[in-house]
């Protein structure tokens, strides 16, 4: 069953990918935890404070990556990475000695210019894969992604912990720097070779021509992913809380990527892809269950169970999107698709938030997974109508 592997782990460029990706994703999973920190701790502000930064330096992000996926396809990797290499260790070697103020701006400043690291790792896997192979490395993508979750802001806590948030935050920007001009030097075909080995860029259509619905289905499908991820994040502190053990958050939270993991493990090794949507059920119906939890074990494996279905569906989503747009235009789409997870990832937290003031955590978990199980079922029937609509 999962022999499938083999044919992925002998392309060269899949494993060189994979390799730079760690070098760069870990301390970008660790950046979080870390500015959050240094603006509570060092700074002196509050959680409120600490929100805000990270909500403009995510809002920023966010707007950028369609117009960095576009500048992908039209100038290459190369070139698109440059001013980032540039601005981004000149603005994070400042910032965490600006006063709070100045800070958000550096935020805004360092989001707009953020390494696009997820979707060109994405982006280059598609391109790599071998025929028939790419769902199967995706799910390792997105299984290795789960293991730099876990690491990441882990190790980025210890570095705080032992030196301080403004060395740690620099360490972090040298390494994820160093991670994206690796990638510049190493420069991977970003499109598949063509007969005779050619891998330049082609003509974009207009967007109008590829951005279809069934395109926009799946980025619906990914917002709510989104949504239900970062909903899942609150309402587990909130129900840790009631019962009075928060200091087994991060345990919890290991547990359920471990459960991503073992489930992106058997989706890539699985014979046929499932479409996002299903998969998308599945999250969303067995985050429900977890507002009946009784006690703290029961919330250790009902998530373990739900997290199953996370990898898989991320991956299911960029395989999808990959697979719907010509290459020409696969940078911009892909970031279209990270956009669209940011997004759900910031709605999440107020959303599901205004639900646990008001109602509790139990009520939380059941509007994070009928978020999912809505968006699910739109996503469906707009597939259902353009099926019914060719035949």
């Amino acid at each position: 069953m999962f022999g499938r592997y083999d044919e992925v782990l002998r392309v060269p460029a899949f494993r060189k990918a994979e390799l730079i990706s760690l070098l760069a994703r870990i301390p970008q999973y660790g950046f979080g935890v870390t500015l959050t920190l240094h603006v509570v701790q060092t700074l002196g502000m509050s959680y409120t404070a600490a929100g805000v930064v990270a909500a403009v330096y995510t809002v920023a992000a966010a707007i950028a990556a369609p117009w960095r996926g576009r500048l992908l396809d039209r100038l290459g990797l190369r070139r698109t990475l440059l001013p980032s290499l540039i601005v981004v260790p000149v603005v994070w070697g400042v910032a965490p000695f600006l006063p709070y103020w100045l800070l958000i701006v550096a935020c805004a400043v360092g989001g707009l210019f953020s390494l696009p690291l997820f979707s060109l790792i994405r982006q280059i896997i598609v391109a790599a894969a071998p025929e028939g192979a790419r769902r199967t490395a995706l799910s390792l993508d997105s299984v290795l992604v789960e293991i730099n979750f876990m690491i990441g802001p882990l190790l980025a806590i210890l570095a705080v912990t032992s030196f301080g948030t403004r060395p740690t935050l620099i360490a972090l920007t040298v390494l994820s720097s160093l991670g994206g001009a690796t990638l510049a030097l190493v420069n991977p075909p970003l499109i598949a070779a063509k007969e005779g080995g050619d891998t330049d860029p082609l003509p974009a259509p207009p967007r109008r021509e590829w951005l279809s619905p069934s395109v926009l289905g799946v980025y619906g499908a990914v917002l709510s992913a989104g949504i239900i991820l970062s909903g899942t994040d609150v309402a587990l502190v909130a129900a840790l809380r009631t019962f009075d053990r928060t200091e087994l958050l991060g345990l919890v939270i290991t547990v359920w990527c471990a459960g991503s993991a073992v489930g992106g493990l058997v989706y890539g090794a699985w014979h046929r892809s499932i479409p996002a949507p299903y998969l998308l059920i599945g999250l969303a119906a067995l985050t429900l269950p977890v507002a009946a939890a009784p006690n703290v074990p029961a919330i250790f494996m009902i998530v373990a169970v739900s997290g199953l279905f996370c990898a898989p569906l991320i991956s299911a989503t960029v395989d999808e999107v990959s697979g719907r747009v010509p290459e020409s235009v696969r940078g911009e789409a892909m970031g279209w698709h990270g956009s669209a997870l940011t997004a759900g990832s910031s709605l999440g937290p107020p959303i599901i938030g205004l639900v646990l003031d008001t109602f509790g955590w139990r009520a939380g978990f059941l509007a994070t997974g009928g978020i999912g199980l809505v968006v699910a079922v739109a996503v469906l029937m707009i597939s259902q109508r353009r099926v019914l609509a060719a035949s």
